[in-house]
């Protein structure tokens, strides 16, 4: 009985201890879990900042402060010789401060090996990113844009019937995309300078394979004409010389290859559709009605649809003779229609000029051809006016009379004279229109029926009048002369468009004044007399306003030279 009496007293005993260790332990574990509570483990730090012992919030503003800079710093980018840069916000590039936080090990637990951690451990962790895949991915590749150097195809075109390279095949140097999209994000936060890895691109074409196809296939791609049947309205006949103007051979599917460029078949092959009796398409114009300009319609047709005609050529080109193909009729658009027409806003004038000339018959018939030819001018945005081209050769036969001109200091008989009365009226318009000035002359001598320093002459071989139409508006000219020969006429050019600033022309400015030289005696058949004229320097400056802001100014310089005075005649012995 006493033994019994022991056992069970020392069981309870030991069962009390283990019960006391169990409650000491598992006070200590929770006391343990309240203490770690939601702090980040004590050594713990990201991208080099000590975040240790705070709690998820004031850990991730530490990080905010400490990193927020370093988060919004251009990174470098260095690509063989180009130094791009790099704005981490516009690349899709950011910290995500929460994930950062929590990766270092903050927040709550009931695991004992990490409230541990939290009191005793912690270590060096990288900034978790927030990447935008497709933002990064577009920056690099626009960056990327700017300096790759691409391989260049070898090409062959022709020189007549000959086939000639036209390019020899050359290596390129590419940005790898992938690689430094990966370099970039690897750089972000930790050093502000990345090198873009660069890559060779071979040619597609290469030289020796362009040489090849000289003798081969490019000769025999012109060897014979192609009889192209265009639906029910006959035969079209693509002579040799018509493919060599449109035909290259460069790239296709992976090799060397016919490529046609189809505006330049269209061009080729366009007089011989219309002798098939196809209705052409008409493209809409904008000239001068009685009194403010009118659309002319834009009209479809019929015709071949030239990339599917260069289709039907293509296989034609690998037989030395025998060539045919067909082609359907379709209808063909105009190119420039009546919407489009409308939509160039030829609307008002936004410029005008008028001058006055002698009434000499000669005048009368040269100025007022000119202002025939020169009224209906029709430019869309970007097309360029040439007064020579415009009025063309001025012969006899096109009824140009000879008049008065200058030549070498001199005034001299020339067929056409006196167009520099139309010229000068139309430089005058386009410069109060606003229009780019792209070449004109003035007199080198000064007349004063002429604005000084603004005004313009004309010759055939050597001097043109060139402006261009750099508005987004249409732009139409309207020419007209008054007056009978005999009384002094005048001659008036408008510019009809949307206005886009007014122009003004400063006061001109006259300098270096030159006496003329010692009269002259001429007692030769062909003498004509001419008077004295001094000469002297102008410069003057077109103004450029916007409302009452003058937005932009261009200077224009001259020198007009003096003229010597002849007398048709002997010259007199006390003279």
């Amino acid at each position: 009985m006493a033994n019994t009496r022991t056992l069970s007293t020392t069981a309870k005993i030991g069962i009390g201890v283990g019960a006391g260790l169990v409650v000491l332990l598992g006070g200590g574990y929770l006391a343990g879990h309240f203490l770690a509570g939601e702090n980040v483990p004590r050594n713990a730090s990201v991208a080099g900042v000590p975040i240790g012992g705070l709690t998820p919030e004031a850990a991730e503003h530490t990080l905010r402060s400490a990193l927020g800079e370093r988060s919004e710093k251009p990174l470098v980018l260095t690509a063989g010789d180009e130094k791009l840069t790099v704005a981490p916000g516009e690349a899709g590039l950011a910290v995500d401060y929460a994930a950062s936080v929590a990766q270092a090990g903050g927040g709550r637990s009931w695991n004992p090996a990490a409230i541990l951690t939290v009191l005793f451990g912690g270590s060096e962790h990288p900034a978790v990113l927030a990447v935008d895949t497709a933002k990064l991915d577009a920056t690099i590749g626009g960056l990327a844009d700017k300096v790759d150097v691409p391989a260049v195809d070898a090409t062959v075109g022709y020189t007549g019937l000959t086939p000639v390279r036209t390019t020899e095949g050359a290596d390129g140097r590419i940005v790898d995309r992938a690689a430094t999209a990966e370099a970039v994000r690897a750089a972000y936060l930790t050093t502000s300078t990345v090198d873009a890895p660069l890559v060779t691109a071979a040619p597609v074409v290469t030289t020796a394979e362009a040489d090849a196809a000289l003798a081969g296939p490019a000769a025999t791609a012109v060897a014979a004409p192609v009889d192209v049947t265009v639906g029910d309205a006959g035969t079209l006949v693509v002579r040799p010389e018509q493919l060599a103007a449109s035909l290259t051979f460069g790239p296709v599917d992976g090799g060397l290859g016919p490529v046609f460029d189809v505006k330049k078949l269209e061009a080729q092959v366009k007089p011989g559709l219309a002798k098939l009796g196809l209705k052409q398409p008409r493209d809409a114009t904008i000239t001068m009605g009685k009194t403010k300009p009118r659309i002319v319609p834009s009209a479809d047709g019929l015709g071949v649809d030239p990339a599917e005609l260069a289709a039907a050529l293509v296989p034609t080109l690998a037989q030395p003779s025998g060539r045919t193909a067909s082609v359907g009729v379709s209808a063909r658009p105009a190119s420039f229609t009546t919407a489009d027409a409308e939509k160039l806003g030829v609307k008002k004038v936004i410029g005008k000029f008028t001058t006055y000339f002698p009434g000499t018959a000669y005048r009368y018939n040269n100025i007022g051809k000119a202002a025939k030819l020169i009224n209906g001018t029709f430019l869309k945005p970007g097309e360029v006016f040439s007064m020579n081209k415009t009025l063309g050769k001025r012969t006899k036969k096109a009824g140009w009379m000879a008049g008065g001109a200058i030549d070498g200091g001199k005034i001299v008989e020339r067929q056409g004279g006196g167009i520099s009365q139309a010229t000068t009226t139309t430089f005058n318009a386009i410069y109060f229109a606003g229009l780019e000035d792209i070449y004109h002359k003035p007199h080198s001598l000064y007349f004063n029926r002429y604005p000084v320093g603004r005004e313009a002459t004309l010759d055939w071989v050597s001097v043109d009048m060139k402006f261009r139409n750099d508005s987004p508006y249409g732009v139409v000219l309207q020419a007209w002369i008054t007056g009978r020969p005999g009384t002094t006429g005048s001659v008036t050019v408008r510019v009809w468009s949307t206005k886009r600033y007014t122009i003004k022309a400063s006061k001109p400015v006259l300098s270096n004044y030159r006496a003329p030289g010692k009269t002259v005696y001429d007692d030769s058949p062909g003498c004509i007399p001419q008077s004295a004229m001094t000469g002297f320097d102008v410069h003057h400056y077109r103004l450029f306003y916007k409302g009452d802001k003058l937005v932009k100014k261009e200077r224009f310089n001259w020198r007009y030279n003096s003229l010597t005075p002849v007398v048709c005649g002997k010259k007199p012995a006390d003279a």
